[in-house]
């Protein structure tokens, strides 16, 4: 829920504050494949200020993903929950897995809603099938 002020007596503006549960974004466990070894490994996952922070649990999950203006794609195969992210001015590309088709599109909806609720999203930012 967003709580709103009103406008003080000097004639500012509204202030907003946001809820935390709309701050902390999407989080959990998913599998990631490493850069050098290419092997899946389990990684602690979240969706911040459009942003995909990721790290080995909750605590450590600081390395940082930016879905402004990335291309996401799901990987083809069945039994194959997984996408790409690649983002903009990138040549890198991060390999995601969820255990579910369900989680996949779970994730792949929000990280499509994160781009949206950026202010810098192309309107053709992302397509979830």
């Amino acid at each position: 829920m967003m709580a709103e002020g009103c406008a003080t007596s000097n004639g500012a503006g509204e202030k907003r504050l946001e809820d935390p549960e709309e701050e902390k974004g999407k989080s959990g466990w998913l599998s990631k494949k490493t850069q050098f070894t290419r092997r899946w490994k389990p990684a602690w996952v979240q969706i911040k200020h459009s942003q995909l922070l990721y790290g080995a649990n909750e605590q450590t999950a600081v390395k940082v993903i930016r879905l402004i203006g990335a291309q996401v794609e799901a990987l083809e195969g069945e039994g194959h929950f997984g996408w790409t992210i690649t983002p903009k001015h990138s040549k890198r590309r991060f390999v995601l897995r969820a255990d579910s088709a369900e989680e996949q599109q779970d994730w792949m909806v929000a990280i499509c809603e994160a781009q949206m609720k950026s202010g810098e999203h192309a309107s053709n930012a992302c397509v979830v099938q």
